[in-house]
Order: C-alpha cells, then sequence, then structure tokens
C-alpha cells in the first residue's frame, strides 16, 4: 500500500493519470491518494498517515526529504469581460501592479499565499487581501463573481470547469522571468522507504512533466 497526498488544485490535475499509470505499473499494490491544504498534508506525512506527498514550496529538514519536480508559473486570473475574446492572451502584470488589487487568496500559511507576500514584501509592496478562501473552487467561483482577483497556477486556472470564463496574466516585466512555484515531491526521513513506494516515487517523478504542460 502506498499513501500519497496531493494539494487540492495538483489533485485535480494529477488523480486520474497518476492512478491509470499506478495501475498498469504496479497492479498488485493498492494506491491511497488523499487531497487536501499543504499543512494538512505535511502533518500526514510527519505523523505517517501518508508515505509520500507533493507540494509547494516544500522546506527540507531534518524529518523530511524533498526533491524537487518542476517550477509552475503563477498567472494573475480575473473574470473575463463579456464579449472579450480569448486571443490574444492580456499581457505580462508587474507584481507592483497586482498589490494594488483586490485579491481572492487563501489564508496562511498556504504556499502560493506566502510566495506571493514575500516576492511582494521583496519590492516593498503588500497584497490587498479582499477574501480569505481555502480552495481554488470557491476562488474561482468569486471571482467570476466579481468579488476581486486571484494569484493562482496556470494548471489549477486550465483544469478548472470554465477555463474560457477568466483572463489569465502572466505575472512579470519585460526583462525579469515570471512568478513562478516550486513543485516538489517530499518523503520522511525517519520511515525506511519500501519497495513500491520507492517504485510510486519513480512513478510520479515520470507522470509530472507530463501531466503539467510546460508554458
Amino acid at each position: 500500500r502506498v499513501a500519497i497526498g496531493l494539494p487540492n488544485s495538483v489533485a485535480r490535475v494529477m488523480t486520474v493519470p497518476l492512478t491509470r499509470a499506478f495501475r498498469q505499473e504496479l497492479p498488485e499494490a493498492r494506491l491511497s491518494i488523499s487531497e487536501g491544504l499543504s499543512g494538512a498534508i505535511l502533518e500526514g506525512l510527519v505523523s505517517g498517515r501518508l508515505d509520500i506527498v507533493v507540494l509547494y514550496n516544500a522546506q527540507p529538514s531534518r524529518d523530511i526529504d524533498v526533491s524537487h519536480l518542476i517550477d509552475e508559473d503563477l498567472v494573475l486570473v480575473r473574470a473575463r469581460p463579456p464579449g472579450l475574446a480569448e486571443d490574444p492572451p492580456p499581457g505580462p502584470i508587474p507584481l507592483s501592479e497586482i498589490a494594488r488589487l483586490p485579491l481572492i487568496i487563501p489564508s496562511r500559511p498556504n504556499a502560493i499565499r506566502m510566495h506571493v507576500e514575500s516576492e511582494m514584501a521583496n519590492i516593498g509592496c503588500r497584497p490587498e487581501v479582499a477574501l480569505e478562501i481555502d480552495g481554488v473552487s470557491a476562488i474561482l467561483d468569486l471571482v467570476a463573481d466579481g468579488a476581486g482577483c486571484a494569484v493562482l497556477s496556470r494548471n489549477a486556472l486550465l483544469n478548472s470547469p470554465r477555463p474560457s470564463a477568466y483572463t489569465a496574466q502572466v505575472i512579470g516585466s519585460a526583462g525579469t522571468p515570471p512568478l513562478r512555484i516550486a513543485l516538489s515531491l517530499a518523503t520522511s526521513l525517519q520511515r525506511p522507504a519500501t519497495q513500491v513506494q520507492k517504485a510510486a516515487l519513480d512513478l510520479i517523478q515520470r507522470t509530472v512533466p507530463q501531466v503539467f504542460k510546460p508554458t
């Protein structure tokens, strides 16, 4: 048995392809996938309830081993005005401009929230928090309703039920790299991995680049 923990936005993208690959390559093993907030997933890894977790901006420690998977684009998400064509997409927006917009953002210590706040602090800004909402679906519903805008991973938006209802802008300005966040694999250093868990780790490392399309 292998118990895997995924953040909500990652689970929406990865659960089906990962389960399919697991059944094909490890048919005798039993897979358990839990989704939730990053803090709860990390707690599950430390307690032994989960064997492998995927996290944004994971930090290694004495108890946790972290290996980098990919860097994912973060985008500014706004409701698409009626009649606005999908192409061409809007151009990049500087992080300093986003600091002046009403944001619908998860509560601390959500990894994307902490990353956005840290990057804004580096340029002397802070986010204008309109609402604190812990859940991608609810955030997108509120953005569509005009309650504010959001900073989300690109794949969280692309795998939403109605991606065409929103505009997505790369966060950055000319001459600077776009805002991205690291997606990593974490395991416990306190428990030796079984052969099945090692095989599952390899499977995740091969599945993620196929699922998270480069931009």
